[in-house]
């Protein structure tokens, strides 16, 4: 009796904010803007549920480690909390992404209570007579600019099949909402419209620049253009090459490491005879094929070192055909950043490779 009334209580405290409109993201007429940081979701499940098999799977997923980076860093920054902590913390429900875990089986569950509320008896009655599991996302509904994620099932079973078959679409939708923060962030100096200039003269390629890079070297030898950004923190950097194409063995894996290694030779360091290479010993090197604006694209993700130094870190390099001048557009990005972490970092490299269009 005494956990059916705390779930009514709790029932009755959430359905005054289950409506998904704007009324939802204001406070005295004043419109409450969601906040948190890129990468960071907030987890409501109840204390139980979190603590066994469904919280594992749900990290074994959303806490994986981010492909390729020198020390283990997660897909996801995860907190946790229970119906109970947010109805005493309402602050928690203005975080910018929440996902809501619920067995629908368990009626004395006030996460359970919680969906139910806010996706109605009809929809919860589809989910039963369907594939017994269900993600519905939400938007703004506690503040502007939120997102949410309603992930339920009927029973544990059901509830762990959901989080394996549907991590990969949150997983997107959540970085796709992201993506605003991380290119303000990369960008919050501007662009670099001198160095945008002379990338497209080089190699007719338009790359959107942060306005805080500058020119570390050019080699008019090999056609090769770096680029770099130095602060406190960390070193950012840009290599940009185009060649001839000549071979489909260059869009291979073996041709893109190669490519890689000869084109950043133009890095060094103070210390004599130093180069950048590939360290695909530490850890594997990564390799996909995808279109990248139009233009078919080998995309590789590993680590770098400096030979003859104790340098090292993460890079990202994009090898581009372009069909019509029959060439190969080389833009790389890689990061030195000793003991911080590098995932958002990395996450903005990508995201100005990805602006490379011809």
């Amino acid at each position: 009796m005494k956990n059916i009334l705390s779930v009514f209580i709790l029932l009755i405290f959430f359905q005054g904010c289950s409506q998904e409109n704007s009324q939802n993201a204001q406070k005295g007429g004043v419109a409450v803007y969601a906040h948190g940081k890129v990468n960071q979701i907030e987890v409501i499940a109840d204390s139980t549920l979190w603590k066994g098999a469904v919280g594992d799977s749900f990290f074994y997923y959303f806490a994986a480690p981010y492909i390729l980076l020198p020390q283990p860093e997660s897909i996801f920054d995860i907190k946790h909390l229970t119906p109970e902590q947010l109805a005493k913390q309402p602050a928690k429900k203005e975080f910018r992404t929440i996902l809501i875990l619920a067995d629908l089986n368990d009626d004395n569950s006030p996460a359970t209570a919680l969906i139910k509320a806010d996706l109605g008896a009809t929809k919860i009655e589809e989910i039963r007579m369907g594939k017994g599991y269900n993600t519905t996302v939400g938007m703004d509904k506690w503040a502007k600019d939120q997102l949410l994620f309603y992930i339920s099932g009927f029973g544990e079973e059901k509830l762990i099949e959901n989080i394996s078959k549907n991590f990969p679409p949150i997983a997107r939708k959540i970085n796709e909402k992201d993506m605003k923060s991380v290119e303000a962030t990369a960008f919050q100096a501007g662009e670099n419209s001198d160095l945008e200039a002379e990338v497209k003269a080089k190699y007719d390629l338009n790359l959107k620049v942060p306005g805080d890079f500058k020119l570390a070297k050019y080699s008019s030898q090999t056609n090769t253009l770096w680029l770099r950004r130095d602060d406190r923190e960390i070193v950012a950097n840009i290599i940009i090459h185009k060649r001839p194409y000549t071979s489909k063995e260059q869009l291979t894996k073996k041709g893109i490491k190669e490519i890689r290694n000869e084109v950043s030779k133009i890095v060094t360091t103070r210390q004599p005879n130093t180069y950048m290479q590939i360290n695909d010993e530490d850890l594997p090197l990564f390799v996909e094929n995808k279109t990248l604006n139009n233009l078919y694209t080998v995309q590789a993700k590993g680590i770098w070192d400096i030979v003859n130094d104790f340098m090292g870190g993460p890079f990202i390099s994009n090898l581009m055909l372009d069909t019509k001048k029959n060439e190969l557009i080389f833009v790389d990005g890689f990061i030195y950043a000793p003991g911080k972490e590098k995932r958002n970092y990395m996450q903005e490299m990508e995201l100005i490779l990805s602006s490379a269009s011809i």
